[in-house]
């Protein structure tokens, strides 16, 4: 019973996330995804950069305990330490993935009790 509501949670959470990336006027082709662990959405660039200088981000960054977020930045990216880690804003993470040609975010809610990263709840990536 608790895996069903973890992953009703996990659908709800994305059906939630898509709603409001459609509602807020940006481009209408976020693509959903559910994976064993995780359920979220892939942006495309234009809602990439339409996120980036949205509220959401901030909304995340306050709402989202920082031990509970994971992030997951493309090699290239300047928003990294040398040790892998950053301390960028989600904003800054969507903006520097829409800087890109080609380059795109996406948004998921992990489970917490996944052994790979234990008490992750969000994922914040981006793609180029």
């Amino acid at each position: 019973m608790r895996i069903r509501v973890i992953s009703l949670g996990f659908v709800a959470a994305a059906g939630g996330a898509a709603a409001v990336l459609v509602g807020s006027g940006t481009a209408s082709a976020v693509t959903p995804f559910v994976g064993p662990d995780e359920v979220g959405v892939v942006l495309t660039p234009g809602e990439t950069a339409a996120f980036a200088t949205g509220p959401i981000p901030g909304g995340i960054d306050a709402l989202v305990p920082f031990g509970a977020q994971r992030v997951d930045l493309e090699p290239e990216s300047q928003l990294a330490e040398p040790d892998g880690s950053t301390y960028a804003s989600t904003a800054a993470i969507a903006a520097e993935a829409a800087a890109h040609p080609g380059g795109g975010a996406y948004v998921s809610v992990v489970n917490p009790l996944d052994p790979r990263d234990p008490g992750a709840l969000l994922v914040v990536g981006q793609y180029w």
